[in-house]
């Protein structure tokens, strides 16, 4: 569920199927996509129309994945599937403003009234957090630390599988670029480097403001990371498990998006640079009891 920061607290909002429609309609928004998250942990999508969207498919969901082709879901001859939305996992998408696009993140179930896909990932989330009210626990909180790296560029060869593959990095901040500013950092120096050394100060705050005003997540603070080459953490406020899951989901797309804008590359892999310190993301939990912690001693 969004947030939002009012007098300096946040506040947890909602949106009803009828309050979706009112701002698809008073924003002017001609594309719905909708959202997913395979096994993979990538995020799939579909795009429709919003003059043809009606709140009945909100309710109902829309026939519109065939699970065999989204990895680990279905098997070929059983694989209609359908899509339906989450009314409070609307956004606008800032960066397509062509044509005015809104995304909701959406539950997978079988067709025909089967009941819920039991390998949809935000499926598997939400029985979680059931099952950790069945042992006694009111709720959880879930504070995810997603860390990456934001490069220049990335170069591969993968054409000549028999001789070899390469890959090599570009980034201004590393010690082995030939162009820059003249401020390299050494491998495993870059934890709190002030600008003109951090170049990816303003693309962070692009980012904490998209998250914020788009998305409806909240951010306390981003700083570069220990490793050269432009690696970033964007610290989450955090939240029950499937909207922190949503959070981190949502956060990874708009830290792609936003590179890509830049010209750059944002990736969440664990270990790109040999030598280095890898982006991790460790994830801080509690277990409540009414206002106590179940983890205090």
């Amino acid at each position: 569920m969004p947030y939002k920061v009012s007098h300096g607290k946040a506040v947890q909002t909602t949106y009803s199927v009828d309050e979706v429609f009112s701002r698809i309609q008073h924003e002017g928004i001609q594309f719905i996509d909708l959202q997913f998250t395979g096994l993979t942990g990538h995020f799939h999508h579909t795009t429709i129309s919003a003059s043809t969207f009606t709140p009945e498919q909100m309710k109902n969901g829309l026939p519109k994945l065939d699970g065999s082709s989204i990895i680990g879901f279905t098997s070929i001859e059983d694989s209609d599937l359908l899509l339906k939305p989450d009314p409070n996992t609307f956004a606008i998408i800032p960066w397509m403003t062509e044509n005015k696009t809104a995304r909701l993140l959406c539950d997978v179930h079988w067709g025909e009234d089967r009941g819920r896909l039991s390998r949809d990932p935000r499926g598997i989330s939400q029985k979680a957090e059931e099952y950790i009210k069945t042992q006694g626990f009111d709720f959880s909180t879930w504070g995810p630390e997603v860390e990456f790296f934001v490069f220049d560029k990335v170069h591969w060869d993968v054409l000549t599988p028999y001789k070899g593959q390469s890959y090599s990095i570009e980034s201004a901040e590393a010690p082995w670029s030939q162009t820059g500013d003249g401020y390299p950092m050494g491998l495993q120096e870059g934890y709190y480097p002030s600008p003109p050394a951090d170049t990816l100060t303003p693309y962070r705050n692009e980012c904490v403001n998209i998250l914020s005003s788009n998305f409806g997540i909240l951010c306390d603070n981003h700083h570069h990371e220990v490793a050269t080459a432009g690696q970033c953490e964007i610290d989450i406020m955090y939240d029950h498990m499937t909207n922190a899951a949503d959070a981190a989901q949502s956060y990874k797309y708009v830290i792609k998006n936003v590179a890509q804008k830049y010209g750059k590359v944002a990736t969440c892999m664990p270990k790109p640079i040999a030598m280095d310190a890898g982006s991790g993301m460790h994830v801080n939990v509690s277990l409540w009891k009414g206002k106590e912690n179940a983890f205090y001693d």
